[in-house]
């Protein structure tokens, strides 16, 4: 464990660069997306140190700044920091509830948690979305190489290597954990090819111990891993003594979400129609999915699933005959979702015709509500059959 304590303490200084800038400025997020905009990326990009874009032109969105995007991802997801409704309609962020509690660990416990963060459920969201050359390739050849030797993939005779040719988040995830270390291409040479500006690759003595490591379990592909049967594996990569470690990183994962202390006015809006649907916050995803149906007089013959935010934090939730999806709309209350006022989501119902319904959290209503409320605001429901 003691290899990784010099990584375990840069990781923690651009960590708290993050948190410093998002504490010291107005920092507001997109309605649409919840995401940091494209000038306060570059701002907090400019103070990073060992994963630093460097892009010639500004304008990059949150997304291409994968140090950035994990940071709020962790962030986000384990409670450390809160989104809430700003100023003018604007989202921001404030300190949640596990911010004290993350602080309290050592700088090697936070670092063996972002890294099974990111192996697990970070790591799930970047290949449904971004990624274009998947960890398990990076995996191959720093099998091959060693420390302090540049990595070469098995094509860079015939092709010049994709580094700088495509956006690949994987690359800046692995540095970050110095489990491998950029070049980057100097400022003053422009080369089209290579627009991202990744110019090498070269092998730590971190990345070459895990990779050792990883070969003894016979572990070579992890980007499926859920948290726990990461965490599972960096135990043993790590030779973790203390089964309080892993207990306190467990406990600290699971968020435990109170129900039964809100009431939730959504707008729902399927071409010219509009509806408002009250409800209680302990009712589940499933159960808005009813309340729909019904009011707009639907037959609920068809699969359907809810597409809650955007990005790397994006999940669908799917209809429950869909067993085999990983997120399933009665398991979720909506107390769990982390809603805000503002913030719209998307609600796809029957695969076939396609039925997009657009959602806005209108009001969150400290109060709290057992019964459903369904209300016409405008329009006629549209006929489910028409072509029929």
């Amino acid at each position: 464990m003691e290899s990784f304590q010099n990584a375990a303490e840069q990781l923690e200084k651009d960590y708290n660069i993050f948190l410093d800038y998002l504490s010291t400025n107005e920092v507001r997020l997109s309605l649409q997306t919840g995401f940091i905009g494209k000038k306060d990326c570059l701002a907090i990009n400019h103070q990073l140190n060992i994963v630093r874009e460097r892009y010639l032109k500004d304008g990059r969105t949150q997304n291409y700044y994968t140090v950035i995007d994990f940071f709020y991802f962790v962030s986000v997801r384990s409670g450390i920091l809160q989104i809430i409704k700003g100023k003018s309609k604007n989202l921001a962020f404030r300190r949640g509830s596990r911010y004290k509690p993350f602080f309290e660990m050592s700088s090697i416990e936070r670092y063996i948690f972002m890294l099974v963060m990111w192996m697990g459920e970070y790591q799930e969201a970047l290949g449904n979305i971004y990624s274009r050359f998947s960890g398990f390739a990076l995996f191959d050849l720093m099998d091959k190489g060693k420390v302090g030797e540049m990595l070469m993939p098995s094509f860079a005779r015939e092709v010049p290597a994709p580094w700088g040719s495509y956006y690949i988040p994987e690359i800046r995830l692995f540095s970050l954990f110095n489990l491998i270390k950029i070049e980057w291409l100097e400022d003053n040479i422009e080369d089209k090819e290579n627009k991202y500006r990744v110019h090498k690759l070269f092998q730590t003595a971190e990345g070459h111990l895990l990779m050792s490591l990883l070969k003894k379990q016979e572990v070579m592909y992890w980007s499926r891993f859920s948290f726990d049967s990461a965490l599972e594996m960096i135990k043993d990569i790590l030779s973790i003594p203390e089964d309080e470690i892993i207990m306190k990183l467990t406990n600290f994962h699971v968020n435990p979400i109170e129900e039964g202390q809100h009431t939730i006015e959504f707008r729902i809006e399927v071409g010219s129609c509009v509806r408002k649907i009250i409800l209680g916050d302990q009712y589940t995803l499933d159960d808005l999915h009813y309340f729909i149906q019904k009011s707009v007089d639907f037959d609920m013959d068809h699969l359907y699933y809810f597409q809650v935010g955007k990005g790397t934090s994006m999940r669908r939730y799917y209809a429950p005959e869909c067993d085999d999806e990983p997120w399933i709309a009665d398991t979720v209350s909506l107390a769990e979702l982390s809603l805000i006022e503002g913030m719209h989501f998307e609600y796809l119902f029957d695969f076939g015709d396609m039925w997009k319904f657009q959602i806005c959290v209108e009001h969150i209503l400290p109060e709290h509500s057992e019964t459903a409320v369904i209300e016409d605001v405008k329009g006629e429901a549209p006929e489910q059959y028409a072509w029929y």
